[in-house]
Order: C-alpha cells, then structure tokens, then sequence
C-alpha cells in the first residue's frame, strides 16, 4: 500500500502502485492555495470571519489534479482523503504501450480496470497518468 500526500490530499492506494502529483491546479479564479498573505495583510478585523457551508460543513473548492501513477495493477484503488469531499471527474490516459487502462469512480475512491491489449483477459500493470476533479 503507497501513501502520498500533496496540499492536504492524501492519495492512498490498495496496492502496489507508486504516485506523485504532476499538478494541483485551484480552479476558483485568482487565488493560489498556497497564497496567504492576504490573511495577514487585510485592513481590519476579521475575527467573526467563517466561511463555511449553512449546513456548517466545509466544502472544498474544485481542484484539478494531475496523478502520475506507475505499476497500477488490476482492480487496485486509490482512495482520497483530507482536504477534498468528492470526486466531481477522472479519466485516465495510459503510458504503458502494453496495456488498456480504464478506471471508475465513486465518492473519493478510482477504481482501475488495467487488462492486456491482445486477450482482455491478463492482468498487467500499467504506467498512466490519471486527471481528477476534485471539490
């Protein structure tokens, strides 16, 4: 099981597939993530300051995410947590000229469908890059 976390998203998956996040792309106009001058430079006070959902849960903004993934086997999944609440897209594009990559998803959780070109029977593993919205 591999663990990487990038900007509070930890991507966690059942086997042995390596990650690492190519790109993390806040898609709410003008603001970086990672920016926080603005906290501390306002004019003023915001101490009652909350920005929170009425139902008083806190939803992310949506953010484009660039997974790059290696060794992604059959049926392996890579499942989100922390700094997200739903997988909104994902689709895959494949690397490896020796494999059909397909993937699925439901709540935080891709699930990969990786078979050999030829039979649609073998197991392989695939190198692939994987493109998720995430909010």
């Amino acid at each position: 099981m591999a663990t990487t976390t990038h900007r509070g998203i930890t991507y966690t998956s059942s086997g042995s597939a390596t990650m690492q996040v190519q790109l993390d792309l806040p898609l709410q106009a003008g603001v970086d993530q990672d920016e926080t001058t603005w906290l501390t430079s306002y004019p003023g006070a915001l101490t009652s300051f909350a920005a929170r959902q009425t139902d008083g849960a806190n939803r992310m903004q949506p953010r484009l995410v660039c997974l790059g993934v290696g060794a992604l086997a059959e049926a392996e999944t890579i499942t989100l947590s922390g700094d997200c609440n739903v997988i909104i897209s994902a689709n895959v594009s494949k690397s490896d000229a020796t494999a059909s990559v397909a993937i699925t998803h439901s709540g935080l959780e891709i699930t990969a469908d990786v078979e050999q070109v030829d039979d649609g029977t073998t197991d392989d593993t695939s190198n692939c890059v994987i493109w998720i919205i995430v909010g």
